[in-house]
């Protein structure tokens, strides 16, 4: 009985002790990572939500844009060039660039390590062997996959991927 009473008393000293503290504003609440306040009544839930930019790719960079309200985990991107309607038609990566940029979970693909991003910001990575490519005349069709690992839970899984045309003349 009197291990109870003492329990007891700890409790409502700790509970005279946390509104004492709150009543001082000593005590600050810290809101869950992911849920944001909005006008003190409602919450909204922040999410992630990466695109990729494909033009840039004729410049020999690969970029990935965060337009959700929460930062991104690392992440892959992949890139696969090739000639419209076929497999392959790209010149091949030089060898020395091949251990930076391959990754035999995603054959016959530039693989790109993507840092974390902040929520409005684009993550952009030049591609070190880019401009010692020969690309021949004509069309060369880049296919884009950010997240390729789907190691982000996002908000709008369907604008993983983007296509563009380059055109060499």
């Amino acid at each position: 009985m009197r291990r109870n009473a003492l329990f007891a008393d700890i409790l409502i000293a700790a509970s005279l002790s946390s509104a004492a503290l709150a009543q001082t504003g000593q005590v600050q609440r810290q809101e869950t990572p992911q849920i944001q306040r909005q006008n003190n009544s409602v919450l909204t839930a922040r999410v992630i939500d990466l695109s990729p930019i494909p033009s840039r790719i004729e410049h020999g960079v690969d970029s990935v844009r965060n337009t959700g309200t929460a930062t991104s985990a690392a992440s892959i991107a992949t890139v696969n060039c090739h000639l419209p309607n076929q497999v392959g038609g790209c010149p091949e990566l030089p060898a020395a660039a091949l251990a930076a940029y391959t990754n035999p979970a995603y054959p016959n693909r530039v693989v790109v390590n993507i840092p974390a991003i902040q929520p409005g910001h684009v993550h952009s990575h030049t591609l070190s062997f880019f401009e010692g490519l020969n690309f021949p005349s004509g069309s060369h069709v880049f296919e884009f996959v950010v997240d390729a690992g789907a190691t982000n839970n996002e908000s709008n899984e369907a604008n993983n991927t983007g296509t563009h045309t380059w055109v060499v003349p």
